[in-house]
């Protein structure tokens, strides 16, 4: 065994407390693919190595959009390709950290099957720990589940190249593969046509023709809305709710997929504000916040001018807003320590004092120019419980979502369109 293993057995299960192997030659099990893998190889291992004596498939799907339904080819040809396997008979290699492989994994563990869950390289520090959380949250079960992680023995390596490594991983100890949705000329597709993989290893069997995420059509947004007669928009800030992509915040990915998979539920932006309204709380988050700080954001600019700040984010595969959300007091949130936020670039961002720093967006980025949302923050999450019903303005689309919120909650409404 490689350096640092802790052997012990478990209900007849061999696992290892932590293993990490530093050469090819001290992996617990030969690698059947090896010449996917760089010349040095380290790893450490955590789980039941045991599975690595077994049989072991893949299946692949290239980058799926993030938006999962039961309507997904792909998600439902990949649960009919391992309904018509044997979790007896064979081992599933998958990985976590896109749609495709979190999926793939979650259904492997769902219908039974042992899972050799490869991680993007990384440290060995707290690797358990990180076992353990993944195991979690994709619903996997603890004594099937061996999680492997490449080491990588230079800090420059990006988060491409992390994912590369695992995918070279996964490749490397698979000994059938079952391409699903997988774009041609892709890293996935480039893998499969290497000269030294034998052409048997390869199932096609369920194999579809990959279809790029199309981006979700914009919504329509008059230039007018229909406001109440008190409701002026100097004396508020509003926070624009969108689609949620993935699981709920107090939701894990299990449970997400879980639910989505044998359900229609949408989770658009008017589903996002009525799931707000019902916890009375609008939790903060770090996405895309430099430090990563845990904000509330909200614009100064009026509902009129939503239309202008609507841009299609290509990275993210959304809108950045849709045409629903709050208005809440800016008086009363400047109280609970609201602020603008600082526009500048990086330079400015290092400059900047500890307690000014989660203020911080860049003025711009490609063609956006940031400063335009006149955004403001709110460090920590937003209590709505905390403000009267005359201080809290609901915006929706459609008249009759505004009268829904409206018949429930008795708050001011606002809406784009005066119909049903």
């Amino acid at each position: 065994m490689g350096s640092g293993s802790v052997i012990f057995y478990s209900d007849n299960i061999l696992m290892t407390d932590l293993l990490i192997c530093i050469n090819r030659s001290d992996f617990p099990a030969e690698i059947p693919h090896d010449f996917y893998l760089p010349q040095e190889a380290p790893t450490v291992l955590a789980g039941p190595v045991d599975l690595l004596k077994r049989p072991r498939f893949t299946i692949l799907n290239s980058r799926q959009s993030p938006r999962l339904s039961k309507d997904s080819e792909w998600a439902k040809k990949t649960l009919e390709l391992l309904r018509s396997l044997d979790p007896k008979e064979a081992v599933l290699v998958s990985s976590l950290g896109t749609t495709a492989w979190d999926f793939l994994s979650w259904a492997g563990a769902r219908l039974g099957f042992p899972v050799i869950l490869v991680f993007p390289g990384g440290s060995a520090l707290n690797f358990k720990v990180v076992r353990t959380k993944a195991i979690m949250n994709l619903g996997l079960d603890d004594a099937k589940t061996l999680a492997i992680r490449p080491l990588l023995l230079k800090k420059y390596k990006n988060k491409l190249e992390k994912n590369a490594l695992r995918d070279h991983w996964v490749f490397a100890l698979s000994q059938k593969y079952n391409p699903v949705s997988v774009r041609q000329g892709g890293n996935l597709d480039k893998r499969l046509q290497h000269p030294s993989l034998p052409e048997d290893a390869i199932n096609l069997t369920h194999a579809l023709k990959y279809k790029p995420a199309e981006p979700k059509s914009r919504i329509a947004i008059p230039e007018k809305d229909y406001q109440p007669d008190d409701f002026d928009a100097k004396q508020y800030l509003i926070h624009w709710t969108r689609i949620c992509i993935g699981p709920w915040p107090d939701e894990s990915t299990a449970d997400y997929f879980s639910r989505t998979i044998n359900e229609a539920e949408d989770q658009d932006g008017f589903a996002t504000l009525k799931r707000i309204i019902n916890e009375k709380r609008i939790r903060a988050s770090n996405r895309l916040i430099r430090g990563g700080y845990q904000v509330v954001p909200f614009t100064a600019r009026p509902p009129e001018a939503l239309a202008e700040l609507v841009k299609w984010r290509s990275g993210l595969r959304r809108w950045t807003f849709e045409p629903y959300g709050l208005a809440v007091n800016k008086e009363k949130l400047e109280e609970m320590g609201a602020r603008p936020v600082i526009y500048g670039n990086l330079a400015k961002f290092d400059a900047l004092s500890e307690e000014d720093k989660p203020f911080f967006q860049l003025e711009g980025s490609g063609k956006h120019d940031w400063r335009e949302e006149r955004e403001w923050r709110l460090l920590g999450d937003l209590n709505l419980g905390k403000f009267k019903r005359s201080e809290i303005a609901v915006i929706t689309y459609h008249k009759a979502e505004a009268e829904l919120v409206q018949q429930h909650k008795k708050v001011k409404i606002i809406y784009y369109r005066n119909d049903r």
